[in-house]
This record gives C-alpha cells, sequence and structure tokens, in this order.
C-alpha cells in the first residue's frame, strides 16, 4: 500500500499515457467495437483515480496521528 501511496503521480501518469495510446488506435481505426472498448475503459480510469484519492484521503490521517 505504501508503495502506491509513494508512487501514485508515476501510476498515474503511467494509466494516462496508456488510455492516450488506447485513443490513438481507436481514432486510426474505423470500427465502433474499439470505441466503445475505450470509452468503458475511460470509465474505469476515472473510477480508479477516484479510489485512490479516496484511499489517500482516509490513509492520510491515519499516518499523520
Amino acid at each position: 500500500m505504501q508503495f502506491l501511496l509513494d508512487h501514485k503521480g508515476q501510476l498515474f501518469d503511467i494509466l494516462l499515457a496508456a488510455h492516450g495510446v488506447a485513443v490513438l488506435i481507436v481514432n486510426l481505426t474505423p470500427t465502433p467495437r474499439d470505441n466503445r472498448a475505450v470509452d468503458s475503459a475511460g470509465v474505469f480510469l476515472r473510477q480508479a483515480y477516484r479510489a485512490i484519492e479516496i484511499l489517500g484521503g482516509v490513509v492520510t490521517p491515519l499516518v499523520k496521528r
């Protein structure tokens, strides 16, 4: 857990870069199936980032005690 908290910025950058590559592939290929896949991945990434923020908010007060 500490690793995730220590490297949350780098992990977010990796996820953001992966999403960017996926968007690039979707824009280069004209199929609606991959468009739906990237849309669902974007929803997952937003939810994952929100979960990380919530965990950070919970863990940080405990660490300060």
